[in-house]
């Protein structure tokens, strides 16, 4: 039986690879030359042209169509988990296990009070430096509110990099994002508080304007993908992050 998945009227995946279906009813398998056209349908873009410049200059094998790629997965201050959770679920189409709703979930439960302290001491000195942007106050919150703020999320409690560091030991997982700044003109591998193992699997975010998560695919054999084990991580981008020379 085959493993069809339809992304729109006209996008679908068979047994991984990607297929768009012509007026004509007519699929075709979609292509490297022709990946940022056909899947731009579902939200798929190319990746801005500062990181293409960037991640080209470390490139061993040129392409004349950059295969990276970005996609939208959502707002309303959730976009970090729904970035992580399209990525979670891409493997497996037919069956959606996350969603920002129980990542969040998951994450709440994660914390102890241990983590709730050492996460709440940085945020403190984040509000007294004036940089603390969330509606609640730091001071005051208690264990079981800042769960809530947690598990609630939405406006509440926006995704940060402290967040995405719990995420990383809850999901056992490495992440990478990429800064993207069009308003300093800022482009570079923002550093977080782990590193990179290879045997883990890998999620790449775009973060935007200092406010906006994307997820960061590769178009490969017919294929977005979306989270990446060590055999399918482009190298450029491990050269990015200084872990390969």
């Amino acid at each position: 039986m085959e493993n069809l998945f339809y992304l729109t009227d006209k996008v679908f995946i068979k047994d991984t690879k990607f297929f768009y279906e012509s007026e004509n009813g007519k699929s075709r398998m979609i292509q490297n030359n022709n990946w940022h056209h056909l899947l731009n349908e579902y939200g798929w873009e190319k990746l801005n042209k500062q990181w293409i410049i960037q991640l080209n200059k470390v490139c061993e094998h040129k392409v004349k169509n950059s295969l990276f790629g970005c996609l939208d997965c959502g707002g309303n201050g959730d976009c970090m988990f729904d970035c992580i959770s399209y990525a979670l679920n891409s493997e497996d189409r037919m069956n959606l296990t996350y969603d920002s709703k129980s990542l969040r979930s998951e994450l709440s439960s994660y914390v102890t009070q241990d983590i709730f302290h050492k996460i709440i001491e940085v945020y403190q000195i984040s509000k007294e430096n004036g940089e603390f942007n969330e509606d609640w106050d730091p001071e005051l919150i208690n264990f079981d509110d800042f769960k809530e703020k947690i598990r609630i999320g939405g406006n509440e409690y926006w995704g940060d990099f402290l967040l995405l560091n719990l995420l990383k030991d809850l999901l056992n997982i490495n992440f990478i994002v990429l800064n993207s700044n069009e308003i300093t003109n800022e482009y570079y591998n923002y550093p977080l508080f782990f590193e990179y193992n290879d045997n883990l699997q890998t999620i790449i975010l775009l973060y935007e304007n200092g406010y906006h998560f994307k997820l960061v695919g590769y178009f490969k054999d017919n294929t977005m993908i979306s989270i990446f084990s060590k055999e399918t991580i482009p190298p450029e981008i491990l050269k990015t992050i200084n872990h390969l020379r």
